[in-house]
């Protein structure tokens, strides 16, 4: 799949479930910086698993693979067993 759906996405489940309205991100904002706690961390975890149907291993649970769009997008092409090795 490609990573820009994959970071469409991502960013439309949390611009309409975790932001406020006024917050606006693209693939490369810190989502920290954005707003982006723990908690919210988990929802979209939980989200990423049912929508793309992958599991992320405790090993890819690390602060710069939930730092941008774009690093959470890599993380689920890595995790999709039909992802061509590019």
């Amino acid at each position: 799949m490609d990573s820009n759906i994959i970071v469409e996405e991502i960013k439309k489940y949390i611009q309409q479930n975790i932001l406020a309205e006024t917050v606006q991100i693209d693939a490369n904002s810190n989502l920290k910086q954005a707003g982006i706690d723990s908690f919210s961390t988990v929802e979209i975890i939980l989200f990423i698993e049912r929508k793309f149907g992958v599991s992320i291993p405790d090993e890819k649970l690390l602060p710069e693979n939930f730092k941008t769009l774009q690093s959470l997008a890599t993380i689920v092409q890595e995790l999709m067993p039909e992802a061509p090795n590019t």
